[in-house]
């Protein structure tokens, strides 16, 4: 393939991996206008987010079957096409239930989108130069997914000054560029990359469709439900027994949705591991972080999100030379460099001041980006060359299902870590004010009532309903009432607010230190299954090229 018709395909599939990977994030700016706009709760629109994942994380192995089966640049123009028309949908949308139905539809679309398209760009790359096709679909993502709320809040803006809904223009701007890549990619992109046999193996993706669903479900709702209720244990044995009939039927389908025998390859079953671990530190520490930032360092949301851009950031410009290098020297030990390099950056954002300058923040999620973006194309680089050409297409599903589940799992675990960490931190708070409160010799009995009750109630506070109440528990005396002016009583607890609020800081503060560490600890043991990959991308059964 001549060198410029390869980049011709690049940009082909540019505007389709655009769309399906930024709306993943688009729509966390526009919540809040969806919710005023149209009547609504933040439980029933949180589904306009949590129903986009859900779905690309149940259908990515299907889809990338599909395209194995019946072609990937075919299945490819699918996907844009229903995108589009879901976003018209979404657009027109006359309530909350509509929105979710279209966002559903939209997602649908995606899933077919996001593995073909790497199949794609890895087939249009010959073999010296897979490295460098991973770093520049990582670099695409890392743009897409930090540009979504950017993008969003332009939008949203440009909505409210021109008087109209701002989060309908968010699904109209998706139509001319769903347009441009339909027309695009079906001049550009060559035919297909391979046709298999054209049965499919619909027992199987019922049963891993409904297994992914169940454990996919439960771990968006467990830290909302508790992990221990009945519901979310029914989800997770549904996914137990779903999974577990899945791989059963897999090694005796004649056709196999996804062959399991593909796992004997380890550079392959190392990437898969190695791609859920590192999400589960990336997703996590941005979910955490922004928190940090917002709750306790007196940032404003924008200024946060600016903060955690530096991520992605980094990993745009890194993942392009990452994959120019992983070329050259093999994707084993490049993928150990970054996940240490990830480590280094999860321990140093553990140790971050309280109320951290934007430069304290900046460099430490500069050495987080980085490493990522050195990691994540070694996986996807030695991950895709492992597989024969027939197996490309469900290979890729398999890869994006396990970072979506590495998604998943860093919020649901980070927030359980955080969860019992700041209680134990409320309980030690309580306990060194109630000391503080009875050494104040200066108070009346009357007030310091007040600051006991103040004290039982920051015990109530859910510390992981939001950050408004984490804003109230390193508050704790906001809501007692003010003294007379000049009154001992106004002396005496002017100066134990001060102190108390230290307390509920340092204590709270140090709450985040365990989310970090654990994000940490799942980068540090990424570099294991990273020790699987490949010396040379080249030593794996590679088969490139357009059929």
């Amino acid at each position: 393939m001549s060198d410029r018709r390869k980049w011709l395909i690049l940009a082909a599939l540019v505007p389709g991996m655009f769309l399906s990977l930024a709306d993943a994030t688009i729509m966390t700016i526009a919540i809040p206008e969806i919710i005023q706009r149209l009547d609504s709760s933040v439980t029933a629109v949180s589904w306009i987010l949590n129903g986009y994942n859900l779905v690309l994380t149940v259908l990515f192995m299907t889809m990338g079957r599909l395209a194995d089966r019946f072609g990937h640049k075919g299945l490819f123009l699918i996907g844009i096409a229903v995108f589009t028309l879901a976003s018209l949908g979404c657009a027109m949308s006359p309530s909350v239930a509509w929105i979710i139905v279209f966002r559903t539809f939209q997602a649908v679309g995606a899933a077919a989108v996001i593995p073909t398209s790497l199949t794609l760009l890895l087939h249009a790359f010959p073999a010296r130069q897979q490295g460098l096709a991973a770093g520049l679909f990582g670099a695409i993502s890392s743009l897409s997914a930090s540009l979504g709320p950017t993008l969003g809040g332009l939008l949203i803006r440009a909505g409210q000054d021109a008087s109209v809904d701002g989060w309908r223009l968010i699904f109209y701007f998706n139509l001319p560029v769903g347009v441009l890549a339909l027309v695009f990619a079906a001049v550009v992109v060559p035919r297909r990359v391979h046709e298999g046999p054209v049965r499919m193996d619909w027992p199987g993706v019922a049963l891993l469709s409904g297994g992914l669903f169940c454990l996919t479900y439960g771990l968006m709702e467990g830290n909302n439900w508790g992990w221990l209720t009945a519901p979310v244990l029914a989800l997770f044995a549904g996914a137990a027994l779903g999974i577990g009939l899945f791989v059963w039927w897999e090694l005796r389908a004649r056709l196999p949705l996804f062959d399991l025998r593909l796992f004997r390859r380890r550079p392959f079953a190392g990437a898969a591991i190695a791609m859920t671990t590192v999400d589960i530190a990336m997703m996590g520490t941005a979910f955490m972080l922004v928190i940090f930032l917002v709750a306790l360092g007196d940032y404003t949301e924008l200024r946060a999100a600016l903060a955690i851009t530096f991520v992605p950031a980094a990993g745009l410009v890194i993942a392009p030379f990452a994959g120019r290098l992983i070329d050259r020297f093999g994707p084993r030990w490049l993928g150990v460099l970054g996940s240490l390099i990830t480590f280094g950056g999860l321990v140093a954002l553990a140790y971050m001041e309280r109320d951290p300058a934007f430069t304290d923040v900046m460099w430490r999620t500069l050495l987080v980006g980085a490493g990522l973006g050195i990691t994540i194309p070694a996986l996807t680089a030695a991950g895709m060359t492992a597989l024969p050409v027939g197996d490309k297409g469900v290979g890729s599903g398999l890869l994006n299902t396990a970072r979506q589940l590495g998604f998943l799992l860093g919020v649901a675990i980070l927030v359980a870590v955080f969860s019992a960490t700041v209680h134990t931190a409320v309980l030690h708070s309580i306990a060194r004010a109630k000391v503080l409160i009875d050494g104040q010799t200066g108070l009346s009995d009357e007030w310091r009532s007040y600051l006991d009750l103040a004290m039982e109630e920051a015990r109530g506070i859910d510390a992981t309903a939001g950050i408004g109440e984490i804003r109230r528990l390193v508050h704790p005396v906001e809501g007692v009432p003010v003294p007379p002016v000049g009154s001992q009583d106004a002396l005496a607890l002017a100066s134990l607010a001060t102190q108390l609020e230290d307390v509920f800081l340092k204590e709270v503060a140090e709450a985040f230190w365990w989310p970090f560490m654990t994000a940490a600890i799942a980068a540090l043991l990424s570099a294991l299954p990273c020790v699987l990959l490949q010396r040379r991308l080249h030593d794996g059964p590679l088969a490139t090229g357009l059929s």
